[in-house]
């Protein structure tokens, strides 16, 4: 007892005492990394770790003349050739049964800088921090790029990723050139208006087209932006982001849907980047920085119930606290993504991306409040985060996931990997698409491959030329993936 008033009339012991605690608490929460990629027996996988696959072996790539090397004598000899960078796509795109991986990240040069003609030439196996690492002193930034910056060059534009930014549409419509060596080994630069229309087929092709060596990418101003915040009504974005697209102001957006059971996608908090009129060039770039308290607080939401009410909260009150804080373009194309690891054992955290028409996203969230549960505490199945964004219809490429003006929901989920639940999964997410699919919308292909070869058909009406402009450009059928076998062999 004595003890215990001693202590009562010290509240800065307490305090102390607290402080340790969480401090002892933050410290310890482990930073995992995934492993994936090829192990030393020459097992293959990619960042979900779901199909994993026995592979010939990996080359390096030293040069573009050593590759070219490497697919010639591919077509000589039968053997098939998979193209690798950071293997952050879900779905077997970067590596096939018995087949040679190319792996790319050691062709990571900064070849050209033009500050007046505002591009920059660059290897393939960079990656976009690597980029804007060189261009930044310049006051240049990149037009287009996903929200994080760890992956590489050609891997993003394999995939024809987008971004926030809501001026200047996809990856590929930032490509002003590209060297890349084609599946019968001829090494080939290409310009936007090639007659042959590798772009087509190169950008969003998934890595059966040939391996980009090099890309001349169109640059802008490493402009500062003012973030501006605000919540809305789920029902209101869509009028929302419609007047946002007419202020010219506005140079890039985000938001994301509470997927919390209280507010359950009727909430979303929206980012806005405002530009100032102002350019920078001495700014440094950001680095992660808080990831242990990233973590805990994703480590709470992924248990749901109450907690995920919690982490919604706490979202929307680090979002506020943002408002009006400067912000370069560069740096605001520099997402963390180090707290997001996941490796709990028997469990898998994916991706999945659904794109509807602008016009439909009221309607469309409406249908899905009907199909998914608001709390998903007690259930294997967990969706952890919902992130909109806005992407430009694309006439570029030829699995083009943006046929009109589209809304993109990047959606994190968490599921076990037993043969039942993985099955549950599939069910729900194949129902998802259906959905999708029935407000003329579609589904992205980077990731694992939960829908039938059917729904990738009705998603993808150009899939049968794309088949036969692969059997055209590649006779001996050198680049081989496991996508390319799930949906398309």
């Amino acid at each position: 007892m004595h003890t215990i008033k001693t202590i009562s009339k010290k509240p800065w012991f307490l305090g102390i005492l607290v402080c340790m605690f969480i401090g002892i608490t933050l410290w310890n929460i482990p930073i995992e990394k995934r492993k994936y990629g090829v192990n030393q027996n020459l097992l293959s996988t990619d960042y979900t770790g779901l199909i994993p696959e026995k592979i010939k072996r990996v080359e390096e790539a030293k040069n573009r003349y050593e590759i070219q090397k490497i697919v010639q004598e591919a077509n000589k000899h039968g053997d098939k050739v998979s193209i690798a960078g950071l293997q952050h796509s879900q779905g077997g795109h970067t590596y096939y049964k018995d087949g040679i991986i190319v792996d790319m990240k050691t062709m990571n040069k900064i070849i050209e800088i033009n500050k007046h003609e505002k591009t920059v030439k660059v290897e393939a196996g960079a990656t976009w921090e690597d980029v804007q690492e060189a261009i930044s002193p310049y006051g240049l930034a990149l037009k287009v790029t996903q929200s994080q910056s760890i992956f590489t060059i050609g891997g993003s534009l394999s995939v024809n990723g987008h971004g926030r930014d809501i001026r200047f549409g996809s990856m590929a419509g930032t490509v002003k050139e590209i060297t890349f060596l084609t599946p019968t080994g001829e090494i080939k630069t290409i310009t936007r208006d090639d007659q042959e229309e590798w772009f087509r087929y190169v950008f969003g092709g998934y890595g059966l087209f040939g391996i980009i060596l090099d890309v001349t990418l169109e640059l802008t101003d490493n402009n500062v932006y003012t973030i501006k915040t605000e919540e809305i009504a789920t029902d209101e974005y869509e009028s929302y982001l419609s007047s946002l697209l007419k202020n010219d102001h506005i140079a890039m957006h985000y938001a994301r849907i509470s997927v919390a059971p209280k507010s359950f996608l009727d909430e979303m908090y929206v980012i806005n980047y405002q530009d100032t009129g102002k350019t920078d060039s001495k700014t440094p770039l950001k680095k992660e920085s808080g990831v242990k308290i990233s973590k805990l607080a994703l480590n709470l939401g992924r248990q749901g119930g109450w907690l995920e009410d919690l982490f919604w909260d706490t979202q929307k009150q680090y979002i506020q606290s943002l408002d009006n804080e400067k912000i370069t373009r560069n740096n605001a194309m520099r997402s963390e993504s180090t707290f997001m690891e996941f490796t709990k054992p028997g469990k898998v955290e994916v991706l999945q991306e659904f794109f509807v028409p602008l016009h439909s996203y009221e309607e469309y969230i409406l249908d899905l409040q009907k199909l998914l549960l608001p709390d998903d505490h007690d259930k294997d199945f967990k969706i952890h985060n919902i992130t909109v964004r806005y992407a430009a219809k694309d006439e570029i490429t030829s699995l083009n996931y943006a046929k009109e003006d589209a809304l993109g929901l990047v959606v994190l989920i968490q599921h076990g990997v037993k043969d039942k639940e993985m099955k549950q999964a599939e069910e729900l997410l194949q129902k998802w698409t259906d959905l999708t699919l029935k407000h003329n919308g579609t589904y992205y292909l980077p990731y694992y491959p939960y829908q039938t070869k059917e729904q990738f058909q009705t998603s993808y009406p150009n899939w049968k030329t794309f088949q036969q402009e692969k059997s055209e450009r590649d006779p001996n059928m050198v680049f081989q993936n496991l996508f390319y076998e799930h949906y398309l062999k």
